[in-house]
């Protein structure tokens, strides 16, 4: 794909999804959901909707007079159906229960090479690309228009999604790009798992690597954190050089429009070196990010959860936004054999005490989510956010 191409795509394809989630609450059924959210993104691809000889609805194709295989949209190309869409009611319980419809009407048509199987906001794209007209059991794309319309979109979803359109579709090719792409969700999910917990036949080599020569069971335990740390490192390295912003260690520009941060300085090598980020803490920070996602209602600031990061200290784990000192969310407390998550909020977080030991990490949402609005305004205007201020914006 053109890399000129991918930035608008991308644009239309946000605004179609929002588009789609404000319309979606009026789709009561499947015409209405074919209509407003199934039509729009055909067109969106580059098909015409008003035109038969490209886009049939109800198009049948059938193994015999007995069975009769109907799908709600055929897109033609030469004449001959080519995909194949099944449509469901939005909100539909669950879409892998409606596959075997599309299944039939696929292994009918010989000559379609995909199906699209949706309710309108949740789109799954399948092909045949372990033996010829017949459906992959999984989709080879997918996604939810919902997290689209927040920006939740990758180039790789992007991608795939482009080459359907109708100036750049391949029946002939689609196969092959679907196994590619069945392929590199495989590796995709299994660089995760490894992500999260080195396993032993990919950390010995490693280790060895970097010039570790015997490594006993037990210093392999020791050294597990180090690379899940260090593969934090390259990750946000590689963040913050796609984004072009500064490294910690670089001196923020002077064109930047932030206040400086006066934040105490990082600890010593030596100090640093004795800190081992854990799980515990590490699950406390994905699900303040997950969590936020799930609590932010504006796009402005849901836009600002990225910006949120960690630091890690001797006795306490520090969640901020952009400012370690003027941004800070809460520190997380972990002590040994502790039940539940013992949290310190600021001030703008309206909670007191500000000390608080919760059961559920979903027992802080309130004071979590008015410390994220309050530092957001404070370092969006230079000074301190109060939490009559916070409550104002809540409001």
């Amino acid at each position: 794909m053109d890399a000129a191409v991918l930035p608008e795509f991308r644009d239309r394809l946000v605004d179609l999804a929002k588009r789609a989630s404000t319309a979606a609450p009026r789709c009561a059924n499947e015409e209405s959901t074919k209509m407003f959210l199934v039509v729009p993104m055909i067109a969106f691809l580059g098909y015409d909707p008003m035109d038969p000889n490209e886009v049939f609805p109800e198009h049948h194709c059938d193994f015999s007079e007995k069975y009769k295989n109907r799908v709600d949209f055929a897109i033609f190309k030469a004449e001959a159906p080519v995909i194949a869409i099944e449509s469901k009611p939005v909100g539909a319980p669950s879409l892998r229960d409606d596959r075997g419809q599309l299944r039939s009407y696929f292994n009918a048509a010989k000559t379609v090479k995909m199906g699209i199987l949706t309710d309108g906001l949740i789109w799954e794209f399948y092909a045949d690309s372990d033996e010829p007209n017949m459906m992959d059991a999984n989709p080879f794309l997918r996604f939810d228009l919902r997290e689209v319309a927040k920006g939740k979109v990758d180039d790789s979803a992007l991608e795939g999604l482009y080459s359907l359109s109708k100036a750049q579709f391949d029946p002939e090719n689609i196969g092959a790009e679907a196994k590619r792409k069945h392929i590199y969700n495989s590796v995709l999910a299994q660089v995760a798992t490894i992500f999260a917990e080195p396993p032993e036949e990919f950390a010995r080599p490693l280790l060895k690597k970097a010039g570790i020569g015997h490594i006993s069971q037990k210093a392999l335990d020791e050294y597990r954190p180090l690379i899940q740390a260090a593969f934090r490192e390259f990750i946000n390295r590689q963040i913050l050089h796609r984004l072009d912003l500064p490294k910690p260690d670089q001196p923020q520009s002077a064109a930047s429009q932030l206040p400086a941060d006066t934040s105490p300085a990082p600890v010593a090598p030596a100090v640093a070196d004795a800190i081992v980020t854990t799980d515990r803490e590490m699950e406390v920070f994905r699900w303040t990010q997950q969590r936020l996602a799930f609590l932010v209602r504006e796009d402005a600031l849901f836009s600002e959860i990225a910006a949120v990061d960690y630091r890690d200290y001797q006795g306490k784990f520090v969640v901020y936004y952009k400012m370690e000192r003027k941004g800070r969310l809460f520190e997380f407390i972990e002590g040994k054999g502790q039940a539940g998550y013992r949290f310190i909020f600021p001030e703008e977080s309206g909670l007191t005490p500000p000390d608080v030991v919760v059961a559920a990490l979903t027992e802080i949402d309130a004071p979590l989510l008015a410390a994220f609005r309050a530092r957001v305004a404070a370092i969006a205007k230079g000074g301190t956010a109060s939490t009559a201020t916070v409550a104002a914006e809540t409001v």
